[in-house]
């Protein structure tokens, strides 16, 4: 197995489940969809999932190197963000 050595502290980016509807507001505000605070439309969060769903396919041809049972990495972009 390779091992990488970062010297950066990982507890200052914490990794984890986050809130999907809460990343797709964020991307859209940096995309100046909405200004901060606004709720997201239906037609975005439909946008924002079906690009997860791209980039997830293309993860699909990579399987995970600890996944003893063949779990891709778009398998794992689709459970952080509860996609099926």
């Amino acid at each position: 197995m390779l091992y990488t050595y970062v010297t950066e502290n990982e507890d200052n980016d914490p990794v984890g489940p986050r809130d999907p509807m809460e990343l797709f507001s964020q991307a859209a505000e940096q995309a100046g969809l909405i200004r901060a605070g606004d709720p997201l439309d239906q037609n975005v969060v439909d946008y924002a999932k079906l690009v997860v769903q791209m980039c997830a396919s293309i993860g699909d041809n990579y399987v995970q190197p600890e996944s003893s049972d063949g779990q891709t990495v778009g398998d794992r972009i689709r459970v952080e963000f509860n996609l099926p």
